[in-house]
């Protein structure tokens, strides 16, 4: 009987840190993920993500902005800007 209760227990404290964990918002940086176009169509958001996801690849540098940043990225080195935006918006 006591081994019931010890487990009733840990599956109650477990449901509490559960909701407290569920109730915190995203970080704001990550908060909607930008497409590789929105990227290239707005330099200065693109610089800022970027630098971050460089500084942090093993963290942030797998979140979906990261990724997308890096595509970018990978079409302004082979295309430039312009022709890397004309390209997508196809």
């Amino acid at each position: 009987m006591p081994l019931f209760g010890s487990l009733l227990l840990l599956a109650a404290c477990g449901d509490k840190a559960g909701d407290k964990s569920s109730t915190q918002s995203p970080t704001p940086e990550l908060a909607r993920t930008r497409t590789v176009l929105e990227f290239l169509e707005d330099p200065k958001a693109f610089d800022e993500t970027w630098a971050k996801c460089r500084n942090d690849p093993g963290g942030l540098g797998k979140s979906s902005d990261c990724v997308n940043a890096g595509y970018a990225n990978e079409r302004l080195m082979m295309l430039g800007r312009e022709r890397a935006i004309k390209s997508l918006k196809r």
